[in-house]
């Protein structure tokens, strides 16, 4: 079986208020139709640099542009799955983002059913994959340690 090495960058969104830190996850439509929770996420276009990819995949997801990398922080994921008799052998980077506003748009909704800002305990609870679970336990470590 063919196997293809496929990279896509994307963001864990985080808002601080008075009622702590909320994460924003993404309802996303898959091209079979089937959905799950995960966070903002897409492919390069040509001449982007990684955060660059996250960004623009932030913004056509979700509508946000106001937001903070923290370019140094990345959280990666690997998995495999097949597609069409292909095997995809996925590397998923995300950085950590602190936005400004929780104000967000659906901008393509044949993707996304639904945006939600949520605590941490009900991300946990959404989230469809065990790995974006342990993404978001990484940020949670890192928010610990960190001045956020």
């Amino acid at each position: 079986m063919k196997t293809i090495q496929d990279r896509s960058y994307g963001v864990v969104p985080l808002h601080k208020s008075d009622e702590g830190v909320r994460v924003l996850l993404v309802h996303q439509i898959s091209y079979r139709g089937d959905d799950f929770w995960i966070f903002p996420k897409g492919h390069a276009e040509a001449g982007e640099t990684n955060n660059e990819i996250a960004l623009r995949e932030l913004e056509e997801e979700t509508g946000i542009k106001n937001i903070t990398l923290e370019p140094e922080k990345k959280f990666s994921v690997f998995y495999s799955f097949i597609h069409e008799g292909v095997k995809i052998d996925k590397t998923v980077e995300y950085y950590l983002g602190y936005c400004v506003d929780t104000k967000t748009i659906i901008t393509q909704p044949h993707e996304i059913k639904e945006l939600r800002w949520c605590d941490f305990a009900a991300a946990y609870d959404l989230l469809t994959h065990q790995n974006s679970k342990d993404v978001l336990r990484s940020v949670e470590k890192f928010l610990r340690s960190s001045a956020f």
